[in-house]
């Protein structure tokens, strides 16, 4: 998994990204006067808030205005469409590769920012002692989970992804159910179960171990 930078057309990009972003002495003044103020998208994700900062305090420290607009994936999608949008830097790959050909004529892809991550279905210890230690496991503890699988905001393509295994009843899931929220609800349902010892499953982001 990978995450890469699409921008709109009509913003960030007439900016010269490549020196923007690594801390050229682009001047501010030659900049036309629609583009001194960039706006970033962010559905609400921890990871996106760090990279968005980054992003945001070397803008700053060049002269830029900057303001973020917590939008959903589709609609933050569609504000970089329409120009009212000009960077989303959490297109994670190949998981939103539906986003990018419905907009390839609308948004650049201009670099990965971020390698060797994935996003994948995630238990506590206890439950991974207990033998949850694959998806195909989950299924004979289908009581212990409720038959849940908690995911992060609606709209995301990582919940359509468990949708859909759900839909095609891999690992024997067909009766199960997608719990979508924001991250931070789903973060309080896992520390609400950890403090009782009670069986969650739930979508988190890691490192392979080697």
């Amino acid at each position: 998994m990978k995450k890469a930078l699409p921008f709109s057309v009509a913003g960030l990009k007439s900016l010269g990204i490549a020196s923007l972003l690594i801390g050229s002495s682009f001047a501010i003044s030659a900049a036309p006067e629609q583009c001194k103020k960039v706006t970033f998208s962010d559905p609400g994700w921890t990871d996106i808030g760090a990279t968005n900062g980054i992003a945001i305090t070397l803008l700053k420290a060049m002269g830029y205005d900057t303001q973020v607009y917590l939008l959903s994936v589709p609609v933050g999608f569609e504000g970089l469409k329409n120009a009212e949008i000009d960077a989303f830097m959490g297109n994670w790959m190949p998981a939103q590769s539906t986003f990018i050909d419905k907009y390839k004529d609308n948004v650049d892809v201009v670099r990965t920012n971020l390698e060797g991550v994935k996003f994948t279905l995630a238990v506590p210890t206890y439950v991974f002692d207990a033998g949850v230690k694959d998806f195909a496991d989950l299924h004979k503890f289908g009581k212990e989970f409720h038959q849940r699988i908690y995911g992060i905001d609606a709209g995301a393509p990582a919940n359509q992804k468990l949708q859909n295994m759900i839909d095609n009843n891999d690992f024997s899931l067909q009766d199960w159910k997608v719990v979508e929220s924001g991250e931070q609800a789903m973060l309080s349902q896992v520390a609400r179960s950890v403090k009782r010892d009670n069986f969650i499953v739930f979508l988190a982001l890691g490192v392979p171990i080697q």
